[in-house]
C-alpha cells in the first residue's frame, strides 16, 4: 500500500467515534453560542429609552342617544408634556399631522367644526378618557396631539373617527 496508513489496533474505531463525538459537541457549542448572541441582539436591553407616543382607541359606531368614551394613551418624556384633542364635527381630510396645523382649523368653524375636547398636562405613562354622547348623526373624529406646551412642537399624534347612527 502506498501512502495509506491503516490503524489496525482493536480500539481504533472507538477513538474515531470519540473524536467525532468531540467534534459534534464542539459544533453544538458553537451553534449554541451563536444563537445566544443572535437572541441577545433581538431582545431589547433593560433600560432602553421609551419614546414619546400617543394612541387613540374606542368605538367606531355609536347609536344616537348613547354615551361612549374614546381613550387617549401613551408615554410622554422630555419636552413632550401636554395632550390636546379636538373633536372634528365635520371631518373632511382627517386630522392634520401637527398640533400647529390642526389648531389653525379652529378658525374655520364651518369647515371643520372643531371643539377643544382635552387639554391637560401629562408625564410618563398616561391615559385620558374623552367622554362623548352620540347626539348628532354622521361621521365625527377626535384628533389628539402630544406637544410641548412651551414651544407647541408635536411629538406624537393620533386620531379616531366614528359614525353616530339611528
Amino acid at each position: 500500500m502506498s501512502g495509506i496508513t491503516v490503524d489496525r489496533r482493536p480500539d481504533s474505531g472507538a477513538r474515531r467515534r470519540r473524536g467525532l463525538a468531540r467534534l459534534v459537541r464542539s459544533r453544538r457549542a458553537q451553534l449554541a453560542a451563536a444563537g445566544a448572541v443572535i437572541g441577545l441582539a433581538l431582545v431589547p436591553a433593560v433600560g432602553v429609552a421609551i419614546s414619546n407616543s400617543l394612541h387613540v382607541s374606542g368605538p367606531k359606531s355609536n347609536k344616537i342617544g348613547q354615551n361612549f368614551n374614546e381613550q387617549i394613551s401613551g408615554y410622554a418624556k422630555g419636552d413632550a408634556n401636554f395632550v390636546v384633542a379636538w373633536e372634528q364635527y365635520y371631518p373632511r381630510s382627517g386630522c392634520a399631522a401637527t398640533y400647529a396645523a390642526e389648531s389653525t382649523r379652529a378658525f374655520l368653524p364651518g369647515t371643520f367644526g372643531l371643539t377643544l375636547w382635552i387639554d391637560q398636562p401629562v408625564h410618563g405613562k398616561y391615559s385620558i378618557t374623552a367622554h362623548f354622547g352620540a347626539a348628532n348623526l354622521g361621521k365625527h373624529g377626535l384628533c389628539a396631539y402630544l406637544i410641548s406646551l412651551s414651544s407647541g412642537s408635536t411629538y406624537a399624534h393620533g386620531s379616531i373617527f366614528w359614525t353616530n347612527h339611528t
